[in-house]
């Protein structure tokens, strides 16, 4: 699988918009009140169901949200190769900003202009260490899902629920942004971090200091001159979605969330969340009530 070509990194320095950046800012900017302006979604779970659906009343919500002033971004832990087998969310895509922040941030695929890029990189000494100290290795490698050999590939493709094909043979040439390791991963790894994959027998290692609020701030600093998440309204149902709701001005655990994801929101939803999306006033009220 070749990679796209490069574009230029998005940067409050240099920001080069697409005509979907520019109705998209129209859209933020066009709020004369101090409420929110952005609705940040994770996908699987939230927006997705089992079979990698949007149910019809969340895209309606979400059309809603949008008609009042609120600019869907969407955020998600999943890889770029497993994202572009989603092929019946085009309704949904439709309403978002172009840009989706994939590998919870730290890589960003434009939509409009079909090209990636990485936002962080893992250091190539570690990279490079845990290829040789470790058998089966899995790097996602500029968009790209790289492995150490045959049976790592397998067992990522089963982990993560892809065809086979989905991951290649090969050694990492590019910014590696996460390796999942099967089996101990080595220890003292500097500049990363490491989540465990239980149900895997697996650790993934990521840059240190990331997530998805980090790489939402990014993005909306870029683009929209953001200084922080005080305008964003997420929702999310999973361990890796806490740090984002309690970043967010108002962070909205999805009904059926994980404790961790329930914990770190201020609202937590015991209805589906199509029926609270068609039934929400927020863009109208504000942060009234919003602590």
């Amino acid at each position: 699988m070749g990679g796209p070509r490069r574009r230029h990194a998005i940067s409050p320095d240099s920001p080069h918009p697409t005509s979907g950046d520019l109705a998209d800012r129209h859209l933020v900017t066009s709020r004369r009140n101090d409420g929110p302006r952005y609705a940040a979604f994770d996908l699987d779970g939230t927006l997705l169901d089992a079979a990698g659906t949007a149910a019809r009343d969340v895209v309606a919500g979400i059309s809603r949200l949008r008609e009042r002033g609120l600019l869907p971004v969407l955020i998600t832990g999943r890889s770029l190769p497993s994202f572009r087998r989603l092929t019946d969310i085009g309704p949904l895509l439709a309403l978002c900003h172009p840009e989706v922040l994939l590998e919870e941030g730290d890589l960003v695929l434009d939509r409009t202009e079909e090209r990636h890029r990485p936002t962080t990189r893992i250091p190539p000494p570690v990279v490079e260490r845990v290829r040789r100290d470790c058998a089966d290795v899995v790097a996602s490698c500029d968009g790209r899902l790289l492995a150490s050999t045959r049976r790592a590939a397998v067992a990522y493709a089963v982990a993560y629920g892809l065809p086979r094909d989905a991951v290649d043979i090969g050694t990492p040439t590019g910014p590696t942004t996460r390796l999942v390791v099967f089996g101990d991963a080595p220890p003292e790894l500097p500049g990363t971090a490491r989540h465990l994959l239980r149900a895997f027998g697996a650790t993934l290692l990521t840059a240190t200091g990331r997530g998805k609020a980090v790489g939402l701030a990014a993005l909306l600093a870029a683009r929209f001159g953001e200084g922080d998440l005080s305008r964003v309204v997420a929702f999310g149902d999973g361990d890796n979605d806490a740090g984002l709701l309690a970043a967010a001005r108002l962070g909205i655990a999805v009904q059926g969330s994980s404790p961790a994801a329930r914990a770190a929101a201020r609202l937590r939803l015991d209805e589906p969340l199509g029926a609270y999306l068609a039934a929400t006033d927020l863009p109208e009220r504000g942060w009234a009530g919003v602590p």
